[in-house]
């Protein structure tokens, strides 16, 4: 009976020892940036160069912070600047150095963070457009929002519209405006004012 009760305890000494060590395990790996994930790479300094250039095109008078791999939606490269204005932004820029959109940078868990969901939600599976297909959703959009600032056009994943542009109005408000396959304007969703 004694044996039995050594054994016991003896295996529950092991099994509470083996949880603490995976656990440990776990939250080291929790700590450790993972060496995989592109997005939190500095670029060598030839890209570097290009993606700064991209992001002053789009924001004149900006600073750089810093240019980074990888980004929200997809993205080959991102550069965090501050405006004129010392708002902080993100510029994403695809694999051509072009910047494809600008949006706020709102730090770790935020809009500019690099899982590119931030506080607006929203499927993981929307991507940023580009080419003949952006230009004539920002195009419709416009047209529907004289002397808006575009923030980014992507396609949407959660309604019917297969495209939407984030915009801030004339007025200051923030809207997501949702596209049809043709390019109409077909509802706009308006986004609580930041803090």
């Amino acid at each position: 009976m004694l044996t039995t009760t050594i054994r016991k305890s003896a295996i529950t000494v092991a099994a509470l020892g083996a949880f603490g060590l995976g656990g440990a395990a776990i939250a080291g790996a929790a700590d450790t940036p993972s060496k995989a994930s592109p997005q939190r790479q500095a670029l060598a300094s030839d890209a570097a160069a290009k993606v700064k250039a991209a992001a002053l095109a789009k924001v004149s008078g900006a600073t750089v912070l810093r240019t980074e791999a990888g980004g929200p939606y997809g993205t080959a490269y991102h550069a965090h600047i501050k405006t004129a204005g010392g708002a902080l932004e993100v510029v994403l820029v695809d694999s051509s150095f072009k910047a494809t959109g600008v949006q706020d940078d709102r730090g770790p868990g935020g809009r500019g963070d690099h899982d590119g969901r931030g506080d607006h939600g929203g499927p993981g599976n929307e991507t940023a457009l580009t080419g003949d297909a952006k230009e004539k959703v920002e195009a419709a959009v416009l047209a529907e929002y004289s002397g808006a600032k575009i923030v980014r056009t992507e396609t949407n994943g959660d309604s019917a519209a297969p495209y939407e542009s984030h915009i801030t109005t004339s007025a200051g408000k923030e809207l997501e405006v949702l596209v049809s396959k043709d390019f109409k304007v077909v509802d706009a969703r308006e986004h609580p004012a930041r803090p």
